[in-house]
């Protein structure tokens, strides 16, 4: 009799406890679902946006004759995966704050809370799935883009040291790197054939200009010289009004194009791998490999913030918090660079970092947590003022 009385005075307690837990259970698979659904939507739209602007830049890179066109899809690429530490920390915190978001307009978030699961529960299931996005954003800062930026420099140095027709700008004068003469060309077709093509040799002592039909670059499969051929035009050589002056007709005329010394160029900061920064041991390195670490920290923040901001009185509208939102993503950023620059200034020690700006924006959303958690407003002091 004195179990059967223990076993039915401890059950009401283990019976609440389990329907706790199981609701728990049941908000972070939902939560879980839905923000990582919404934030790769998010992504996916930031990279589409980072896309249609890079290719826009790009091109009319190409178009200036700074490298070949076939090279603007591979440094696209590359720009992308620098940049993804970016834009992946931005789209976790869009995507947090979305899903909370309309949880709190749908009054999920008030059923929850009187089922036991208050803002501290909520954190939990918040700040795991930053962790594992923060350990992709890592990854992505600390190997994916130095590497992307390397080999990014790398293609353009390449294609620097390169004469390739394909990089000469339809009506335009550009002047072929090393190789001392102007190109204008009106138009290229497919296939890479130029059309009413006329070429100028500065080197030369007497004057010597070449006007042809159409143009194209072969290269010789023994020897890898590269040669510029002419068709159907005509070469004017010579002072004019001088009896050497020269006019020859011809169907085929060959440039060759000397091509430029190779020169070693040091691999930019951006490029070094954490090693490499490491035993430079430099203030430009050490600051750089702190502007790595602060990505994956940066996703850990946010996170808390989003949980903040989410919150949403449906009586007085959510563009208030969005709005706050933003700004505290474009004062966070803003703080990073203000600290990169004081660090590499010297104003900052190097052993200090940037964990400075990190510590102090995680007070402020853990102290906004705390209020919040309280069903107290954000700033207290403000709502006084105001009464």
């Amino acid at each position: 009799m004195a179990l059967q009385a223990a076993f039915s005075t401890v059950s009401p307690a283990i019976v609440k406890t389990s329907k706790l837990a199981g609701n728990e259970l049941i908000i972070r698979r939902a939560f879980y679902r839905e923000a990582t659904q919404t934030t790769l939507a998010v992504a996916l739209i930031l990279v589409v946006l980072f896309l249609v602007l890079g290719l826009t830049k790009l091109l009319g890179r190409a178009a200036g004759g700074r490298y070949g066109g076939d090279l603007v899809l591979w440094l696209l690429g590359l720009e992308l995966a620098q940049s993804l530490a970016i834009l992946v920390p931005l789209a976790l915190y869009l995507g947090v704050l979305m899903t909370l978001g309309r949880w709190y307009r749908d009054s999920e978030m008030t059923v929850w809370a009187a089922c036991g699961v208050g803002m501290a529960s909520m954190s939990r299931p918040v700040m795991q799935l930053a962790l594992a996005f923060s350990v992709v954003v890592a990854a992505l800062a600390l190997y994916v883009s130095p590497w992307a930026d390397a080999t990014a420099e790398r293609i353009k140095d390449k294609s620097r040291d390169q004469a390739e027709l394909s990089a000469i700008p339809p009506g335009v004068f550009t002047e072929l790197r090393n190789s001392g003469r102007i190109f204008y060309v009106e138009r290229i077709d497919a296939g890479a054939v130029l059309r009413n093509v006329f070429v100028h040799d500065r080197r030369s002592q007497r004057q010597n200009i070449v006007v042809a039909q159409t143009a194209r670059q072969i290269t010789d499969v023994t020897t890898g010289e590269k040669f510029i051929v002419l068709e159907n035009g005509s070469l004017y050589e010579g002072t004019p009004g001088e009896p050497d002056y020269e006019v020859v007709d011809f169907e085929t005329y060959k440039i060759r194009l000397e091509p430029a010394q190779s020169k070693e160029r040091a691999t930019p900061i951006k490029g070094l791998s954490n090693r490499e920064l490491l035993r430079a041991g430099s203030r430009s390195h050490i600051v750089n490999l702190n502007m790595r670490i602060s990505r994956p920290v940066m996703v850990l923040v946010l996170a808390l913030f989003a949980l903040v901001m989410a919150h949403t009185d449906p009586r007085k509208g959510r563009m208030g918090n969005v709005l706050a939102a933003i700004l505290v993503y474009v004062v966070y950023t803003n703080a990073l660079g203000v600290g990169e620059t004081l660090l590499h200034d010297g104003r900052v020690p190097l052993a200090l970092g940037l964990w400075w700006v990190h510590a102090a924006f995680a007070i402020f959303a853990g102290y906004f947590l705390m209020r919040r958690a309280r069903n107290k407003p954000l700033l207290p002091r403000l709502r006084a003022a105001s009464q």
